[in-house]
């Protein structure tokens, strides 16, 4: 929803990466320091956050999820539980909403919360956990900032309680079951397949403000992308700039499943003042069989540096033990299927939006709304959001044959 905007100081600039001419010889062997086998160059791995057989990691997640519901009365179970396969599994949308299926944090006992706060922190990395908390910390402050224009209602549209917990199936040991926790600016979506794999994509942070007083939750994402950015010389800035004006959102949506094209809103839901025009809905478009922008191949050392930094970033808001399972599966694809596109303005305090887009990753960050104090970034698997091709995986395993999944089922 619109607000008032408030005086910021201007961020500051990120630390650039060590400079390199333009005709410097193209670095090898990027992606940072996680090596898969040289053989898995130009294929599509298996999606998914892979555990080993038996990780203990994807236990520690099931039993916290366990205790969670065993604390529950009840009523709170009848609400807190769906089947695996009921269609709201795949509904991540972000934005304040009425009629949310789950169970409400303000609805949990103080020791309740804290379990599920536990199951929050089982789930991902320390960092990300700790960006969830400030995410949701957030509605305080914007209860305040958007008083005297929503009047009596801030108190409930502005509400930390307001953020919903929902288990599809029940958890258990060797099982197949998902957790998801969804409210305004975040989206959490975990899936755990028979204790072996687990995904933990759609994962969605968004940041109102991006910046004011001591916050600044996607600080790291935002001056990450800045410094990509201006590590690139004029000819690989020109390659990677695919449009002047940034989308309103993300150009991907909120959809359950990415097609092969996607195109932006026209403006943010609710809103008005980040508007675009068709043309712009056009050039900005996603393609998943043509990405835009720059590709990872075409960067020098320092600059492909910058690249893993970026992704890295992201990666690493899965479980410690999982991200450089996670690296080596997107590395798998080869550097050439990686890209990095930009759109929009060159600095903090305009409007800017960038995607790193792969056969098995996309990220998007944009920062537009409010006179760019207003940020969202999401990571996603465009093979295997809420675990997809984990299930068919494991229903062709168990059947032998050809099988559908649930989610294939509802979304023919």
């Amino acid at each position: 929803m619109p607000q008032e905007s408030h005086a910021h100081p201007s961020s500051p600039d990120p630390v650039r990466p060590d400079e390199t001419s333009p005709d410097q010889e193209n670095g090898s062997g990027s992606l940072g320091h996680h090596h898969g086998p040289s053989g898995d160059h130009g294929r599509v791995p298996r999606s998914g956050l892979e555990d080993r057989p038996g990780d203990f990691n994807v236990t520690l997640i099931t039993f916290a999820a366990m205790a969670l519901f065993d604390a529950l009365d009840g009523e709170q179970r009848s609400r807190v539980l769906l089947p695996f396969a009921d269609a709201d599994r795949s509904n991540w949308n972000f934005l304040p909403a009425s009629g949310r299926a789950g169970l409400p944090l303000r609805d949990l006992t103080f020791d309740q919360g804290i379990l599920a706060h536990r199951l929050i922190a089982q789930s991902c990395s320390e960092r990300a956990y700790a960006q969830v908390v400030q995410v949701i910390s957030l509605e305080h402050v914007l209860r305040e900032l958007n008083l005297e224009r929503f009047g009596h209602v801030a108190r409930e549209f502005r509400n930390p309680g307001m953020y919903f917990l929902t288990f599809f199936g029940q958890p258990n040991p060797d099982s197949v079951w998902g957790w998801r926790l969804v409210g305004h600016h975040l989206s959490v979506n975990v899936t755990v397949v028979n204790q072996d794999h687990l995904s933990v994509t759609p994962f969605l942070l968004g940041s109102e403000p991006a910046r004011f007083g001591p916050y600044r939750v996607l600080g790291e994402e935002e001056d990450l992308g800045f410094a990509l950015l201006r590590s690139l010389d004029d000819a690989r800035r020109a390659k990677a700039i695919i449009h002047p004006v940034p989308p309103a959102d993300f150009v991907t949506r909120t959809v359950p499943r990415i097609g092969e094209v996607e195109l932006p809103d026209l403006h943010g839901v609710g809103r008005r003042d980040a508007m675009i025009t068709e043309a712009d809905r056009q050039a900005l478009r996603y393609i998943r069989s043509h990405p835009r922008g720059i590709s990872a191949a075409d960067l020098t050392s320092p600059q492909r540096r910058a690249f893993d930094a970026l992704l890295e970033c992201y990666l690493q808001r899965a479980r410690p033990g999982q991200v450089a399972a996670e690296m080596d599966r997107v590395r798998a694809a080869g550097d050439g299927a990686l890209h990095f596109a930009w759109a929009g303005a060159d600095d903090h305090g305009r409007g800017h939006y960038y995607r790193v887009q792969g056969p098995v990753t996309l990220i998007e960050f944009d920062n537009t709304e409010d006179e760019a104090n207003h940020a969202h970034s999401v990571w996603r698997d465009p093979t295997g959001d809420f675990g997809e091709d984990l299930l068919t995986r494991h229903l062709l395993e168990e059947h032998r044959g050809a099988a559908r999944t649930p989610f294939e089922e509802r979304n023919p």
